[in-house]
This record gives C-alpha cells, structure tokens and sequence, in this order.
C-alpha cells in the first residue's frame, strides 16, 4: 500500500483536487491519504471528512495550530501504523503544488536500492515556475548551503517537501530521534527529517519536479523570518554534530 501524508492548513480549496490527482495517478494501486488538518481556521476539517466519502482518507486532526513540524510527527507516525518496512510513505503538499502525476516516477525510484526518493526541482528538466521572490530566494539560498557544507550523496533538492521515503527508514528515524526528527521547527524541519533519516537510507534517487506555485489557491503560511531561524538552527545542529 501507497500511503501519503498530505498537511493541510486552510487547505479546504486545494483538497479535492489532491485527492482527485492522487486517485487518477495511483490508479490500480492500493493507497491511504492521511490528511493532517493543523488547526485550520477554515473548512478544511469539514471537507477532509466529506473526501473520505469517495476517496481513502483518514484525518489526522490538531484542535489547534502547531506548526509542520508536529504535523511532519504526527503524520509519519499515523502512516506507519500496521506499514511493512518496504511500503512507500509519500509526503506532499496539501495546496495543489505537488504534482501527483509525478508519483508513479518517485515510486519506482524506490523499486530499486533507494530507499528515499526526491522530487527535484535542481534536476535537469525541474525548475521553479510563478515562484514568489523572496520563497525563491530563500529555496535556492538554502540548498546552496546545504548541498556545500552538509552534503548527501545524490541530493540537490534538500528543502522540497515531496518526497517517498520507504517506510523502515521513517521508522529508524523515530525509534533514533522520536520528537527530534523535527526539532528545528519551521520550514527548515524538512531539511532536518532528510538529513537525519539519510544516515539509515542505502541510496536516494531524485527525479526532476516543475514546482509550479501558481496551481495553489490562497495565501502561503510561510513566514520567511521564522524560517531563516529555523534554517540557523539546523545548520548550528549538525555542524556542532559533525565537530563532535
């Protein structure tokens, strides 16, 4: 079974349309979206319980905001609920920007030796379309940093969220870390969950992704200051962990 954390925040636009493009791209495949509905002020809750209707959807839900870390957290640990150590844990976008046409490449990518497999937008064929400056900005600077001081095999896209990981890595990683997978908060926290579960990963593939962000509707949730802290964070971590 595919199964595929989709965090949603004030997501109630873009959730039908991901669980529609997930359905026709999973097609003939067995699959689970768990859908973690971070405190939304809107109908995401709402909506979420009438997509489970028609499509394989569990709610994970947070009565209050708490940030994607806890959402990265409380996903992974209700996706690997009862999941065999080879079955592919997905994580992408509840806003629409994570083309789900690209699951089946990311899929097979983990048919192989991978066990982590990036959708890349460093890759040839991948790039940032209708991107906001300062997110642009902040996307290439990060993973500049990150491919020259804390570099990983095969990696050039550190920072995107929409990855499958085979699921006995996650499951490494929290038996490792528990609420360390994470601990950076704020956007960086991805990079973090990447970084810590590389170390029980044998190979990561990428495949080339066209972020287009103009497919999302409404506004983003990303506030650059905290994630500039964030990314502080992390790298103050695993440069204090490499001197060691």
């Amino acid at each position: 079974m595919v199964r595929v954390i989709v965090p949603a925040y004030n997501e109630a636009a873009n959730l039908p349309a991901v669980c529609e493009r997930v359905q026709a791209a999973l097609a003939g495949r067995a699959y689970r979206l768990f859908v973690v509905d971070d405190g939304s002020k809107d109908d995401t809750a709402a909506v979420a319980g009438r997509l489970a209707a028609a499509h394989p959807v569990a709610v994970v839900t947070h009565p209050v905001n708490r940030g994607i870390a806890a959402v990265f957290l409380s996903g992974i640990r209700a996706a690997l609920e009862g999941a065999g150590d080879d079955e592919p844990v997905v994580i992408m976008e509840g806003d629409g920007t994570s083309d789900a046409a690209l699951l089946p490449a990311l899929l097979s990518a983990l048919e192989g030796e991978a066990d982590i497999a990036i959708a890349s937008r460093y890759l040839p064929g991948g790039e940032h379309r209708r991107f906001p400056l300062k997110r642009l900005l902040l996307s290439h600077g990060a993973n500049t940093l990150l491919r020259t001081l804390i570099r990983l095999p095969g990696v050039s896209d550190y920072t995107i969220f929409y990855r499958a990981y085979r699921a006995r890595v996650l499951k490494r990683g929290l038996e490792a870390d528990g609420e360390r997978l994470t601990s950076v908060g704020g956007f960086a926290c991805n990079a973090e969950l990447l970084l810590r579960v590389s170390r029980f990963c044998r190979k990561t593939a990428e495949v080339p992704f066209v972020y287009d962000y103009g497919l999302k509707r409404g506004k983003s949730g990303m506030k650059i200051g905290n994630n500039l802290l964030s990314y502080a964070k992390l790298f103050w971590i695993f440069f204090r962990q490499s001197a060691a």
